[in-house]
């Protein structure tokens, strides 16, 4: 009866951290649009495309590195949630969409 069990744990931790691994890719990927605006606001652009590129590796990184310990809590029935890593996500989308907002009003 074990075996399914850790089939189970081993299937939901790995869903989340695929789940992570897209949100992570579609960060890059809207980092990357900013680089489109470097002819037109110069260093900022690359700066804004670099923070969101490197905070896309790192929640990225974080998940994977952290999937062991959540299988152990899943498998457990303790799971902590995380927090971190969704606030990191959050504050990263609110300052790369009013980086944007603002490169619209100002152009």
């Amino acid at each position: 009866m074990a075996q399914p069990q850790a089939a189970a744990t081993d299937t939901q931790v790995d869903r989340t951290v695929l789940s992570w691994a897209r949100t992570s890719a579609t960060l890059a990927v809207v980092a990357l649009l900013f680089s489109r605006w470097a002819a037109d606001v110069g260093l900022v652009a690359f700066l804004l495309a670099a923070l969101g590129l490197t905070a896309a590796v790192l929640i990225w990184w974080r998940t994977r590195s952290r999937a062991k310990l959540r299988r152990a809590q899943f498998a457990s029935g303790r799971i902590e949630p995380p927090l971190w890593t969704a606030a990191a996500l959050c504050v990263i989308s609110v300052l790369l969409s009013g980086a944007a907002l603002l490169t619209l009003l100002v152009d």
